[in-house]
Order: structure tokens, then C-alpha cells, then sequence
């Protein structure tokens, strides 16, 4: 399977080859869910305003916590949650229900604290039942630095790759931890998995990115992001 480069309505093949949008390469369950650091609520956003400029109806939503969206979404596109504390939005009681209400329901299903690397608590995360997708964010930006500097849960992150926390998040260690079952791929089962590596924005961490995705296996849908604003 082909690897790709995202930027914010264009994605790039690695040899520059022009593809026109994340959903055209990994297609989006009625429910998917997104874990993960470094942009899920952005990947989240881009994936839901690519679904609803096809006039597809959107939400989003949590079974966590986020901030709503300060500025106007598409049309088709709606994010719902309960109020909860520090302006945030919470889950509503049945998250699953709100399918009914949209052709695609897109779930951040954990927290980071906006750091780009993490690996999950016990409680986490927290998947529904109907999730279909899970799609696990990876933020570049942490690559080649200490784990304490970058993760989120840095002790469970060393516990599962067997490091310490001055150690440096290389592309080995990075893709392990998407693959371990007790990290970003906890709790998928059989569900369809696949990988957005965000904060692609210099050479150097879209170099970072393709070490990344050679690790991973065929199988699994990855592609790199950059959510630029486009001006004008």
C-alpha cells in the first residue's frame, strides 16, 4: 500500500503525485474514532470538512473532552458534546445515538493534553461500541526528542517501549508504540485501524514521518499532515 504526504486540501504521494483528499485514502467508517497526540481534533476536523463539502452529514463529537471549534464549520458539519468544566465540551450519554443524526459520527475517543506523543492510561481510551475505524494521531514534532519533554503519560510510554525518560523518541520507538496493543492500537480488536503522523511541516520531520511509516505494515493506512491555513 502506498504511503502519503498531507497538507491541509492537498495530499501528496512521497514522489509528489497529487491525491485530493485524506478520505480518499483511508475511508471512513460511520463511526470512527480518533486516539492518540498531536492533532486528533485537527485530523478530526479535516476528515469531517472533507466528508461534508461531499454533502455528507457530519458530527463530531467526544467521549472525553475538547474545546468547540471558536470559528464557523461547513455546512453538513456540526460539533456536539455536553458543557463540561473550563469551557470545554464532554460526552453526551449515548454517543453512538448520534448516528442517527448523520451519515458519518467522527469520535476523539482520548486526551493528550497537547503534547504530540502519548501512550494510553487504564481508562483509556475510551471506544465505543460502534466505532468501526480507529484512527491513531502520531505529532512529528516529538521525534528525536526526550520522552519526558514530549509524552503524554511519559512513564506508561516508557514502560511499553522499555526506555527511560531521557531517552529520545526515535522512528523505531514511535512505530512500536502505534503498533502495541497496549499503546495507540489498544482496544481496536478487529476494527479497521489506520495512522495520521501530524506536524509533517519541515523536511526533517516529513523525513522522520517515512522512517516512521516503513515500519509500519502495508496493511495499515498512514499518511502524514501538515494543517497549514491556506491564506486568501
Amino acid at each position: 500500500m502506498n504511503r502519503i504526504l498531507a497538507h491541509p486540501y492537498r495530499i501528496l504521494l512521497p514522489d509528489g503525485t497529487a491525491v485530493r483528499r485524506i478520505c480518499d485514502y483511508i475511508p471512513p467508517a460511520p463511526v470512527t474514532s480518533f486516539v492518540g497526540g498531536g492533532g486528533k481534533t485537527s485530523s478530526m476536523l479535516a476528515l469531517g470538512t472533507e466528508l461534508a463539502e461531499q454533502g455528507r452529514r457530519v458530527i463530531l463529537t467526544t467521549t472525553t473532552r475538547i474545546f468547540p471549534f471558536d470559528f464557523p464549520l461547513a455546512e453538513n458539519l456540526a460539533c456536539i458534546g455536553e458543557r463540561a468544566e473550563n469551557g470545554k465540551l464532554g460526552p453526551v450519554a449515548d454517543p453512538d445515538a448520534l448516528k442517527q443524526q448523520c451519515d458519518f459520527l467522527l469520535i476523539e475517543a482520548d486526551g493528550s493534553r497537547g503534547l504530540p506523543v502519548k501512550a494510553p492510561a487504564a481508562h483509556e481510551p475510551v471506544i465505543t461500541t460502534g466505532t468501526g475505524l480507529v484512527i491513531a494521531v502520531l505529532g512529528l514534532t516529538g521525534m528525536g526528542k526526550p520522552i519526558a519533554q514530549v509524552c503524554h503519560r511519559p512513564e506508561r510510554v516508557c514502560a511499553l517501549l522499555g526506555l527511560q525518560p531521557a531517552d529520545r523518541i526515535t522512528p523505531e520507538a514511535a512505530a512500536q508504540l502505534i503498533l502495541s496493543p497496549n499503546g495507540l492500537r489498544k482496544q481496536v480488536g478487529q476494527r479497521r485501524f489506520a495512522v495520521i503522523l501530524n506536524q509533517a511541516d519541515s523536511e526533517a520531520e516529513q523525513q522522520a514521518g517515512r522512517q516512521v511509516m516503513s515500519r509500519l505494515p502495508a496493511e495499515i493506512p498512514c499518511v502524514m499532515t501538515a494543517y497549514r491555513r491556506n491564506k486568501g
